[in-house]
């Protein structure tokens, strides 16, 4: 059964008649489908697990997996996991590949990060009937550096990467920023922490410290140069 096969048939089924489509999942004797080893995150109280990057390539060797990019299109030109398909975070693409893949298909989900738009749209995918899913807790960066097979765009062989400081409100603690190229093709977010502060890695292709990218905090949104943004603590 895949996903449009739900929506279609099962528009008001139970979460038991769920669990019965899918089947048991995993490998201890726990309700969940990952080890107790990993470290999980949570995104819309859902939990998603992080799977070690030697797990992951095992499985990539394996080819029993299905690897999802969850950045931007820009980001996903310019390098991807050879064999994945790109599904943005939060929602995927119009017409997204996922869209046909059978339920218990095992699903690795990844970006920048290392994890937060890869947990963000595993969680979605959780919601969407998939059951298998994990984040990759290491992130793409690791995953190139190891050696691990890549697709890139040629003049992509290495990219900068840029650190970002920022400052909101405490009150928005947890909330997300976001970063973005101006056009969108290139995404990256992160957390506020409890005392308001956040951060940011920037690898955006293409990018120099008079390139314009645009920011939005919780309670805050401006255009700046990476040069601007990289010179002090950003804050509304």
């Amino acid at each position: 059964m895949n996903r449009r096969e739900l929506v279609a048939v099962a528009g008001s089924l139970s979460l038991g008649s769920l669990a019965g489509c899918l089947g048991t999942l995993g490998d201890d004797e726990s309700s969940n489908y990952w080890p107790s080893s990993y470290d999980t995150m949570d995104y819309e109280d859902v939990t998603v697990p992080l799977v070690p990057l030697e797990d992951a390539f095992e499985w990539y060797e394996a080819d029993d997996t299905r690897y999802v990019d969850t950045r931007g299109p820009g980001q996903y030109a310019s390098a991807h996991i050879s064999g994945a398909v790109l599904s943005s975070a939060p929602d995927g693409e119009e017409d997204d590949p996922t869209e046909d893949w059978d339920l218990d298909t095992r699903i690795v989900t990844y970006c920048d990060c290392p994890h937060s738009l890869a947990a963000m749209r595993a969680s979605r995918l959780r919601q969407a009937g998939f059951e298998n899913v994990y984040a990759l807790d290491d992130g793409f960066p690791a995953w190139r550096d190891a050696g691990h097979s890549v697709v890139t765009e040629e003049g992509t062989d290495s990219i900068d990467a840029y650190e970002i400081v920022g400052r909101s409100s405490p009150d928005y603690a947890d909330e997300y920023v976001w970063l973005s190229t101006v056009d969108g093709a290139q995404r990256e977010i992160t957390q506020v922490q409890a005392d308001g502060s956040y951060e940011l890695t920037v690898r955006f292709s293409g990018i120099d410290r008079d390139t314009v990218l645009a920011l939005e905090a919780p309670e805050y949104e401006l255009e700046a140069t990476l040069e601007e943004l990289t010179a002090g603590v950003v804050t509304a």
